[in-house]
């Protein structure tokens, strides 16, 4: 046994010289998302947005630019601890106190842990009108520029 700790002593020099791999930095990413009603008032929507690939979670949801959308949308916060979320909004505001057109309903904020860059996808549930009036939509969504 006395032959163990200078293998030990010689093996943690050793070790201690080798050049260690920094771990990637974590970074935070807000991504826009945005739902084109075109020209019907937009009321309500669920969307779910998704990391495809890399090493990045939800770690927050914020609301849109248009006072109907201003507030967070409902989200289950347990549940936004991982790669994907399911947001819905909804407004019961006269139709001319709602957006049409492209307007940024929600930002998602993203934790990345590695250089990769992430890919997402987003898949639009569902979108209405007032009166509950399904109506066809384009959802898309876009990286923050940082400022």
């Amino acid at each position: 046994m006395k032959w163990l700790l200078p293998i030990l002593v010689a093996f943690a020099l050793l070790v201690g010289m080798l050049p260690a791999q920094p771990a990637p930095a974590d970074r935070f990413q807000p991504v826009n998302i945005f739902i084109d009603s075109r020209d019907e008032p937009l009321a309500a929507y669920q969307l779910e947005f998704s990391v495809k690939s890399g090493n990045a979670k939800v770690v927050g949801v914020e609301g849109g630019e248009h006072p109907a959308f201003k507030e967070a949308p409902y989200y289950d916060p347990k549940a936004i601890q991982q790669e994907r979320v399911i947001i819905a909004a909804f407004s019961t505001s006269a139709a001319d106190k709602l957006p049409k057109g492209k307007t940024r309903v929600a930002t998602i904020h993203l934790q990345i842990a590695s250089e990769q860059k992430p890919e997402f996808n987003l898949k639009l549930e569902t979108a209405a009108t007032v009166n509950g009036q399904n109506i066809p939509v384009e959802g898309t969504f876009e990286e923050r520029k940082a400022k």
